[in-house]
């Protein structure tokens, strides 16, 4: 058995692993960019290799065997072995490497030294090229063209990788030191009366900012008169207006702290004390989570430790 195997390869591992999941050969030639008659072949070769017909037919689906069902588990784990064969091979052959990287302007630094640390750690010379996160940042992990990002509640994809690291739990509402919303007693209506400056968190998965879903929720009016993806546009535009905002408190207490003309209070009770009336489509109260995204082409070693690295900082912050 073991001679006749012994032709399996990464590429028909993942065919019949592909197949088992998605039980289609139009499908899995789609997800593995080649041809319907390659699939087809290669799913010849592997029944005639484990003497058994693996998947069977029924209406329009691929129904896997038991043998098929078996070795699901032992399948992947070997494919997840080549990965980590491949990884360590491609770093003992390039003695330096450029790590495309997206993320936001505020989480840059924060990202930057984790990079840097995981790096040392493994002892690799690498380059980093940091870019602004923008909407094509999905796309460009997809197509390998991106190493990684930094992104709140990312969708799910078939080419990217996503790890979380931490959750968005604090809230605060940021304005000019001596804007007048400071004395007022806070509630959700006249915590809207205000213009509002808002920044994106990269929320991929709502067209709305989540101040919006809650204004719509209430039936409150509200101003927008800023929406930007750059904290320091923001901020300049709270220290020279009356505008006010709402933001998360990951990472970016260390930048209100050093505009002296802005001040922070947190509103966590408040929003907390509402929104579970608020629903989305899937009849859920709204989460925001951040993660690690990595393209299918990303180290695995150096990806595990960068994550757990990210992890680690995210939870000594007191966010």
């Amino acid at each position: 058995m073991l001679q006749r195997i012994s032709k399996l390869d990464h590429f028909s591992l993942r065919v019949l692993i592909e197949l088992i999941e998605q039980q289609s050969v139009t499908t899995v030639a789609l997800r593995l960019n080649v041809t319907q008659p390659k699939i087809s072949r290669t799913l010849t070769m592997l029944r005639d290799s484990f003497g058994d017909e693996l998947l069977t037919r029924e209406q329009n689906l691929m129904r896997p065997t038991k043998l098929a069902e078996s070795l699901y588990e032992p399948m992947k784990s070997l494919v997840e072995s080549y990965r980590l064969l491949s990884d360590v091979v491609n770093y003992q052959l390039l003695q330096k490497k450029e790590i495309n990287v997206a993320v936001q302007n505020h989480m840059g630094q924060f990202m930057l030294d984790c990079l840097q640390e995981t790096a040392k750690d493994l002892s690799l010379d690498l380059t980093f090229n940091i870019y602004p996160w923008t909407d094509q940042v999905q796309r460009l992990l997809s197509l390998s063209q991106m190493d990684y990002s930094l992104t709140a509640n990312p969708p799910d994809s078939d080419k990217i990788y996503k790890y979380l690291v931490g959750h968005i739990k604090q809230f605060f509402l940021v304005a000019h030191r001596e804007h007048p919303i400071f004395t007022e007693h806070l509630s959700v209506e006249n915590a809207f009366s205000s213009p509002l400056a808002l920044l994106n968190y990269c929320i991929t998965e709502q067209k709305q900012h989540r101040i919006e879903t809650l204004a719509e929720k209430f039936n409150i009016p509200i101003n927008v008169r800023l929406k930007t993806m750059d904290l320091n546009q923001l901020f300049d535009h709270l220290e020279n207006s009356d505008s006010v905002s709402y933001l998360a408190s990951m990472l970016i207490k260390q930048p209100i702290a050093s505009r002296k003309t802005l001040k922070a209070f947190d509103v966590t009770k408040l929003f907390s004390k509402e929104t579970p009336k608020i629903k989305t489509q899937e009849k859920r109260r709204p989460t925001f989570s951040l993660y690690l995204q990595a393209a299918e082409t990303s180290s695995v070693s150096f990806t595990k430790n960068l994550e757990a690295l990210l992890r680690k900082k995210m939870m000594s912050l007191n966010y």
